[in-house]
């Protein structure tokens, strides 16, 4: 089951906003381009309402009266005047919208080509982080900030931007035009605003607490779905579809719940803003009557400068809210960018591996997981070029740790380990990784056909390579029964073969990879016996000349290994061929006979799995 996901509250707001904008910085030209398109759409609001009340003002001046006994006889109508009075309102509005359209085309593009470059950085980061960053995060955590998370920024960061560009011009300016109409009507309009400034500050800060809840049940939620449907056998197998459902409807409760409070608490800006607007209106429309000189055309003025000055502080309730997810987003990303990556290969490490033997030396090696928690402790084991070294052992005592050193998944906290006599970390890792061919016990294969998974170990393989690679493997028989042969298309986990033959194509895999050590981890655990004995003549072939670890539970594959080393708690504890061991009826004695002969080596040695 999916387990709790810690997420860090935002610890800087101003620094995330201030990063934010700052990876924009390479397309400062077109947001420049935006701020100008903003700035004149926002010249046009603040300009138009005193433009309509002067046309108001002289609405007199439209009419000519002819008969001055009858004055309700209107005979003429200057055309002339409207023409340029409300012709110049209308190309302004044309301007205002043309001037809206460009500035979100643009914008809309910077977010693309951000969202496109971010997401980049990401896949990057991943691939320089230590296997111990995956461990101790779940996968849908991991997704979620390289995509929901990317996309909530993207989706609003156009609209917070141009609506403080716009904003703040259409604060000053509409102030500023205010006051050279009429400054009696200004400062009421003014007075409204502390109103409004105290609803925005109150009901943000509220929704913000309700907004991080929901990210980081998002996050949640999604490992959990990903969780259950990557273990549906499983999950039916126990019959844990009713326990998976609680815990779904639990997070989901919580992140829907959150989610509502903070829409809810947002929906209360817009009601309370009108509240306020229409108390203004009322003040202007009182305060317009009682002074003398005030006319039709200034009241419709005012009124326009109040709806235009309540639109930045509705825009800026609204953008609270966003603004507060938009952070939470884009900090969970920032953090990510800014885990502590794997130390890189220095500049003069070993990049050919083609003079690589496969002689391997552990000296005194101390390795954990966890400070608390010894794992490996003074490990020594000493393996010539082409030697089969078999590692067996209880669970958990450090077979598999072996191998992730050797390949350096992990780095070790004390001592040396030796390839061809040099450090390996003189090698970098790539080369290092590439004279390594793995098998795991977990058959990992991605969607696509056979003739591409199996060339992943090696991009330059040969048809022909990657043929005599699956014959060696015995894998050909069973490929050239699928429709299309190595064409044939694997579904997402393979689904569409059985678990023996996703073994034999990742053995397969690693032969084209034409590696100089070879790593089995528990290779034939998951096919049947005649596979086995199939796949274990195949790999004496390929193990012919290369220094070969494995990992076996079932020590019949083993008998024939050059050295066989006995782990028990991290310590080496037992060495010598698979005759010698017997002989001393010691710790592997106990294991062989335990599974060939039925006895219980916990009897004899309760220590074992302590």
């Amino acid at each position: 089951m999916a387990r709790r996901i810690e997420v860090a509250k935002p610890k800087n707001m101003k620094g995330t906003f201030l990063r934010l904008f700052g990876d924009f910085k390479p397309q400062r030209v077109s947001l420049i381009f935006v701020f100008a398109f903003c700035l004149i759409s926002a010249l046009v609001s603040v300009i138009t309402p005193i433009l309509l009340g002067s046309a108001l003002n002289d609405l007199p001046r439209l009419f000519s009266i002819t008969n001055v006994e009858d004055k309700t006889a209107l005979t003429q109508v200057d055309w002339g005047y409207v023409y340029r009075s409300f012709g110049a309102l209308l190309a302004l509005y044309v301007l205002s919208a043309l001037c809206n359209w460009s500035s979100t085309w643009i914008v809309e593009k910077v977010v693309a080509v951000w969202v496109y470059q971010q997401r980049g950085k990401l896949k990057a980061k991943l691939d320089r982080l230590p296997l111990s960053y995956f461990d101790a995060n779940q996968t849908g955590d991991i997704l979620a900030r390289c995509t929901n998370d990317l996309d909530n920024v993207g989706r609003n960061f156009s609209s917070v931007y141009k609506s403080l560009c716009s904003g703040v011009v259409v604060m000053v300016g509409g102030i500023i035009a205010m006051f050279v109409v009429n400054w009696v009507l200004s400062l009421v309009v003014l007075s409204t605003f502390p109103f409004t400034l105290v609803v925005v500050i109150l009901i943000a800060k509220r929704s913000r607490k309700q907004f991080k809840i929901y990210r980081k049940h998002y996050g949640e939620l999604e490992s959990h779905i990903e969780e259950d449907y990557s273990g549906q056998k499983i999950l039916k197998l126990f019959g844990q579809e009713e326990r998976s459902l609680e815990t779904f409807d639990r997070v989901n409760e919580v992140m829907t719940e959150a989610d509502r409070k903070s829409q809810w608490i947002s929906g209360f800006i817009f009601p309370t803003m009108r509240f306020v607007y229409n108390f203004g209106f009322v003040a202007v429309s009182v305060v317009a009557g009682l002074i003398d000189g005030s006319n039709f055309g200034d009241l419709v003025a005012f009124i326009m400068f109040l709806n235009l000055l309540q639109q930045p502080f509705q825009q800026l309730g609204q953008l609270a809210a966003i603004i507060q997810s938009m952070m939470a987003a884009a900090e969970r990303s920032y953090m990510l960018l800014d885990t502590e990556e794997q130390e890189p290969d220095p500049e003069d490490a070993i990049s050919d591996g083609s003079s690589i033997c496969g002689k391997v030396d552990f000296n005194h090696v101390y390795f954990s997981y966890t400070p608390e928690k010894s794992l490996i402790e003074d490990m020594n084991i000493h393996v010539e070029p082409g030697e089969m070294v078999a590692l067996v052992g209880p669970t958990g005592a450090g077979k598999t740790t072996i191998v992730n050193l050797l390949m350096r998944f992990y780095e070790i906290q004390q001592g040396e380990i030796l390839l061809d006599g040099k450090n390996i970390r003189d090698y970098r890792r790539a080369t290092l990784r590439r004279s390594i061919g793995m098998v795991l016990q977990d058959a990992w294969l991605f969607t696509g056909s056979i003739m591409e998974n199996i060339r992943y170990g090696n991009p330059e393989a040969t048809d022909e390579e990657v043929i005599a690679a699956a014959k060696t493997a015995h894998a050909h028989h069973f490929i050239k029964a699928l429709p299309g042969g190595y064409d044939f298309e694997l579904s997402e986990d393979a689904s569409n073969i059985s678990q023996g033959q996703r073994q034999l194509l990742t053995i397969a895999r690693a032969i084209v990879s034409k590696p100089k050590i070879m790593i089995l981890d528990e290779a034939t655990s998951s096919v049947d016996t005649r596979t086995e004995k199939a796949i274990q003549d195949a790999m004496e072939t390929v193990m012919e000349g290369r220094t070969s670890f494995v990992i076996a539970h079932r020590l019949s594959t083993i008998k024939n290994a050059k050295v066989i080393l006995v782990m028990n708690k991290g310590k080496l504890i037992e060495m010598g061929t698979h005759e010698e061991l017997l002989a001393k009826g010691g710790f592997y004695a106990d294991l062989y006979n335990a599974q060939f002969l039925g006895n219980n080596p916990m009897g004899k040695n309760p220590e074992i799995h302590s």
